[in-house]
């Protein structure tokens, strides 16, 4: 069996789980997402024109957002904007959405 490399963006017959490493506001850090997560991710970046590091970033200063780590953060925020594209209602209307378009306005909001 060949090993792949830890950087590889499509590891074959590997872990699910891949850690990468995003630049923020406040550094660099790394998070860990199961493979189908990043593929995800990429699409959102994709559609909405901005990289992973400008999506992190975003969710990272939402001060809505009260997830502990910045993995579960994006994570949720994943599931959020694809919910809300299949005009899916969140169950806790205070939990915050990366909500299509909103990647391109300029908007960003500062965390507390």
């Amino acid at each position: 069996m060949t090993r792949q490399p830890a950087h590889s963006d499509q590891p074959v017959n590997g872990p699910s789980l891949v850690t990468r490493n995003l630049r923020l506001d406040r550094g660099r850090t790394s998070i860990r997402l199961e493979q189908v997560e990043w593929a995800a991710l990429d699409t959102i970046c994709r559609t909405e024109g901005i990289d992973r590091h400008a999506f992190a970033t975003r969710v990272d200063r939402d001060p809505l957002r009260h997830e502990k780590t910045l993995t579960s953060r994006v994570r949720s925020a994943i599931l959020a904007y694809f919910m809300s594209r299949a005009g899916m209602a969140m169950a806790d209307a205070g939990n915050p959405a990366f909500r299509p378009g909103r990647a391109g306005s300029g908007q960003e909001e500062s965390r507390s």
